[in-house]
């Protein structure tokens, strides 16, 4: 009996023992594998739509860890765009850029090459951020169509002209490109959008997204001889539902020319502004929670980057997530009736 119990106890300590070994080469496989964080601005780092909610809150994060951000935004005379310049952050430049344009998109990659520092072969990572979002509250009859085609103009036809543009630049410094994909589509979220519980708006943009991921299945074979990794950044069903919903910070001041310039884009030299505060920008709203910027700098610091990342508020959230993707169809109906919307327009960050 004694011998049956030392065995039993020896056991246990060697199987202890390995799982302690696992969770330390764990820990340290994750930390050797990560690029050290510059703070110089050493890295350069391009985002599109970064006047929406989710870019906003982006581009200042990484800019203040380090990273030289560039900041796509539709309006560099906007209120979204004027509290990036009010963030204080050296390592972030405001640049015009729209995905649907070529000329745009020469202009603002010219304009990134001119701040590369000294010895900076090319861009560390593009984030591809631009897309759809829900914005006003009417959506007129027999829209759907065109909003389709436009979502799929910024969502996945804007990706191909980025890369386009940015390949030789990513190629050069073995960078990577970076996308907000669909829903994980292990949560509520495939639920939510693709049951057409909360209307046909929202159809477009899963679609345009999944399009995405689409595209970047693709450009991942192609990319890979050029040493550039493409990856997703899925948002789980609490995320894609605030994404969509609240794309823009200051929807007054999107796409409005006011009368008198607040910011200059860093292509004409001048980037000051003129007597602006960050009260008269508005609220500063926060999306993504700590949790899933650090799944973000992941994605950007990794050595070897997973294909995916997923965006959850926190851990307890997905796994709760994942819970009521798998729950009887009574249980997920029920909870998919709280998530209903109205029906809604769209307003495009490109």
């Amino acid at each position: 009996m004694e011998g049956q119990l030392l065995w039993m106890l020896i056991v246990q300590l060697i199987v202890i023992f390995l799982v302690a070994i696992c969770l330390l080469f764990f820990m340290l496989k994750k930390l050797a594998g990560r690029t050290q964080l510059p703070s110089d601005g050493s890295k350069s780092i391009l985002i599109t739509a970064a006047d929406t909610l989710i870019g906003t809150q982006i581009a200042k994060h990484l800019a203040t860890i380090g990273f030289r951000v560039f900041a796509g935004v539709g309006d560099v005379n906007s209120k979204a765009a004027t509290r990036l310049r009010l963030n204080g952050s050296p390592w972030l430049h405001i640049i015009p850029l729209d995905v649907t344009k070529d000329d745009s998109l020469n202009h603002a990659i010219k304009a990134v090459r001119e701040h590369f520092h000294a010895g900076e072969k090319g861009l560390w990572a593009v984030m591809h951020l631009a897309g759809t979002g829900v914005k006003t509250t009417k959506i007129h009859v027999g829209d759907d169509e065109q909003q389709l085609r436009t979502a799929l103009e910024v969502t996945v036809v804007g990706m191909l002209r980025l890369i386009r543009s940015c390949l030789p630049h990513l190629s050069a410094a073995k960078g990577r490109l970076i996308i907000l994909g669909a829903d994980d589509g292990m949560s509520l979220g495939l639920r939510v959008w693709g049951s057409g519980a909360i209307g046909v708006t929202h159809g477009v943009w899963t679609a345009a997204r999944f399009a995405a991921e689409g595209l970047a299945a693709g450009l991942r074979a192609q990319l890979r001889p050029h040493g550039v990794p493409v990856i997703s950044l899925h948002p789980d069903a609490y995320y894609a539902q605030r994404i969509n919903e609240f794309p823009l910070p200051y929807p007054n001041a999107y796409g409005k020319k006011s009368s008198e310039p607040i910011i200059r884009s860093i292509s004409t030299g001048e980037d000051e502004t003129k007597g602006v505060t960050l009260d008269d920008c508005g609220p500063e709203v926060e999306i993504l929670s700590s949790y899933a910027m650090r799944a973000i700098e992941e994605s950007i610091l990794s050595t070897n980057p997973h294909q995916t990342y997923v965006l959850t508020p926190s851990t307890s959230s997905r796994i709760k997530s994942m819970l009521i993707a798998f729950s009887p169809t009574c249980i997920s109906t029920s909870i998919l009736k709280q998530h209903k919307l109205a029906n809604v327009g769209y307003e495009y960050a490109v």
